[in-house]
Formats: structure tokens, C-alpha cells, sequence
């Protein structure tokens, strides 16, 4: 941010009040032969800028000055106990270079002369310290219930007022406080892979400065875990559906899970057609190097057995209804065929009976034709 100051102007040279009319062409030929040959109390201002007014210690600062100055060759300089290096200078400006700036407080004076006056401006640096913030665990690879202590903390800083916080997985755990910050915690499974990190905050002037630590991440070490939720129990699987021995085992190291059936390997999580042989218990074994952990499963497998009355009544009942169909079709056959036979009987009765009448009338026609 850039700072400048500025000088005051001087007054005027004639006072407000009103002057008596008595030795007014005195006074206006004196006024004009100071106008003609310059006047030393001509207003003027000496102005300075820099990039900042606050630096780190041991920093640089740009400083540029400069004069409102009329005067052709109005001549200024610039005086510090800071080591300084000349950029460059001519009529009414200068710039100079501070570097390795180490005092807490300094005051550069940068000054002009115009007409036989020198005007005069402060600039004030302030060369502040903002150590690094620094952040310790006392166990940074740690067991389940062990106690971890944790350290915020930092060097002192100039100006005074260095505040600290301390942070988890980015979110503040405690309001910001002067002085080092301390956490105990006892680990916990859920505290695996907690990243913390320590933040300074530091007023320098009118910024506000903030610097962050490394972060550390916190490893909670614990022996393989089963509960009924990973690994259930008892599971039921259905004949001839695909299905899975559900089971995991949670740890830090990740645990090696393997498990068995009547001491052959079946590994969970795969998925395979179920017969009814895959019924019975399971042995799952989690290890990893602080512990090992056993649980047994039970398999049920569900079926459904062909029905043996139905397999002997089903070929009875074919037969019975083939017999069946076979003694209908021949009790209908027969009865077509008597009727057939009787059909074919009154057929050759009526044949019989128009034969008969026939020759019935013959031995008639025969009598009536004689001479």
C-alpha cells in the first residue's frame, strides 16, 4: 500500500488585516519588486511516497520525493540512518533505495529549498518480524486410546500482538489467542488421517498479516475390527440365485482377511451360483500386525424339494386318463359300428320289401295282356 506525506504551504506575506491607506503605494511597490525578484516565502510542498510504510525485517523500501517547487533548480536530499542507494535525482525529485532495513523504527527526512526556504517531510518505516508459525505432535503415528499432545506455537514477533490458532481438516478449532496454543486428545479410530496445520495472525500498521504452518497428519494405528454390521453372522442365500459371503474387517495397517469353509479357502466378496452345499459355517480371519481377529458365519441355503405323492400320482393319473380315453374311444367306436350295422340292415329290408312288391305286381300285368 503506498504512504506519502506532504508539507504544510507557508502563509502569505501581507497580513488579512485591512491596511491603513497612508503609505499604500509604499507597500504595493515593495510587494511587486518581491514578485519580480522572488519571493522566499512563496508557498511550496515537499512530498514523499513509498511502496510501504511497513517491512519485514531485513526488507527494502523504494522511496520517491519530490517538490511543487517553481525554482528551476530547487535542490533536496534525503537523510536516514538506513543504508541507502541513489536511483536517481534532477530538478525537484529524488528516489532512493533503503535496504537491509532493520530498525524497528525509523524516520527518513526528505527536505527542498525553494527561494532560500527548505520545507521538510517524515517518513516513517516500520521494519516488522513475523516468524513462521510452528506446529508439533507429540506422536504423530500413535495407538487407538493413546493420549497426543498438540503444539501451536511461534517466536516472538515486532510489533507485539502475534495471535495464533489452531486448525483440523482446515476448520479452527479454538478462537485466536496470543501466546502458544496446546490440544490433548486421545486417538481414536475416527482421528486417522486428521490433518492440523497452525496459523499466526499479525496487525502491522493498517494490514493485517497472516502466515500458516506445514501440516501434519495424524495416523492412529488399532488391531482388525468385526462387528455384525461388516460381517454379518447369519446369512441366508437361495439355491441356484448368485450370492456373496458378506465380511470385511476394518484396522490400521488394513487388516488381510481370508476366509474358509471345512478348511478350504472361500473368499468373501466374490459372487457364485448357490447350491445346497454351500449351506453350513464359515471361519473369517482378519490379521494385521498388532492383532488378529476371528468370527464364524452360519449359511442357510433355501430349497424346495420335488413332491413325492405328486411324482407317483402324476404317471397314475396319465394312465388312468389314457385308459380312460381308450375305453370311451372303444365303448364310441362300438356304438358307431352297431349303429352302422343297423343302419345297413334297414337298408336291405326296404330293399327287400320294394323287391317283393315288385314282383307282387308282375303276375298281374301278365293276366291283363292275354287274348
Amino acid at each position: 500500500m503506498g504512504s506519502g506525506f506532504r508539507s504544510r504551504p507557508r502563509g502569505t506575506l501581507f497580513p488579512r488585516a485591512a491596511m491603513p491607506w497612508r503609505g499604500l503605494h509604499a507597500w504595493f511597490l515593495t510587494g511587486l519588486l518581491l514578485a519580480l525578484c522572488g519571493s522566499p516565502t512563496n508557498p511550496f510542498e515537499v512530498t514523499v511516497n513509498g511502496a510501504s510504510s511497513e517491512v519485514g525485517y531485513g526488507g527494502t523500501v523504494l522511496l520517491n520525493c519530490s517538490t511543487s517547487c517553481p525554482e528551476a533548480n530547487a535542490t533536496g536530499g534525503l537523510e536516514t540512518s538506513l543504508s541507502k542507494e541513489w536511483v536517481g535525482r534532477g530538478p525537484g525529485w529524488l528516489s532512493v533505495r533503503l535496504r537491509n532495513i532493520t530498525e524497528p523504527l525509523s524516520d527518513i527526512l526528505c527536505y527542498f529549498s525553494c527561494f532560500g526556504k527548505r520545507e521538510v517531510v517524515t517518513f516513517r518505516v516500520l521494519a516488522y518480524e513475523f516468524p513462521s508459525p510452528q506446529l508439533a505432535i507429540s506422536n504423530p503415528t500413535t495407538s487407538r486410546n493413546q493420549l497426543v499432545t498438540i503444539n501451536c506455537s511461534s517466536a516472538p514477533s515486532w510489533p507485539p500482538g502475534l495471535k495464533l490458532q489452531l486448525h483440523r481438516n482446515h476448520r479452527p478449532l479454538r478462537s485466536w489467542a496470543e501466546g502458544a496454543v496446546h490440544l490433548e486428545l486421545v486417538a481414536r479410530e475416527e482421528d486417522d488421517g486428521a490433518e492440523f496445520t497452525c496459523e499466526a495472525q499479525l496487525s502491522v500498521g493498517n494490514r493485517t498479516l497472516r502466515r500458516t504452518s506445514a501440516t501434519t497428519t495424524l495416523h492412529v494405528t488399532y488391531q482388525p475390527q468385526m462387528d455384525d454390521g461388516s460381517c454379518p453372522p447369519s446369512q441366508n442365500w437361495t439355491e441356484g440365485q448368485d450370492e456373496t459371503l458378506r465380511c470385511g474387517a476394518r484396522g490400521n495397517p488394513p487388516p488381510l482377511l481370508e476366509c474358509t469353509k471345512d478348511g478350504e479357502p472361500f473368499p468373501a466378496g466374490v459372487l457364485r451360483p448357490v447350491t445346497r452345499a454351500h449351506a453350513g459355517t464359515y471361519r473369517c480371519q482378519a490379521t494385521n500386525p498388532l492383532g488378529t481377529a476371528v468370527r464364524s458365519i452360519t449359511v442357510w441355503v433355501q430349497y424346495h424339494d420335488p413332491d413325492l405323492v405328486l411324482l407317483v400320482l402324476l404317471p397314475v393319473v396319465v394312465v388312468v386318463a389314457l385308459i380312460a380315453v381308450r375305453v370311451g374311444y372303444g365303448i364310441y367306436y362300438r356304438k358307431k359300428k352297431i349303429r352302422q350295422y343297423r343302419l345297413q340292415a334297414r337298408q336291405k329290408q326296404l330293399e327287400m320289401k320294394v323287391l317283393r312288391s315288385r314282383q307282387d305286381r308282375a303276375p298281374l300285368n301278365d293276366v291283363g295282356a292275354a287274348p
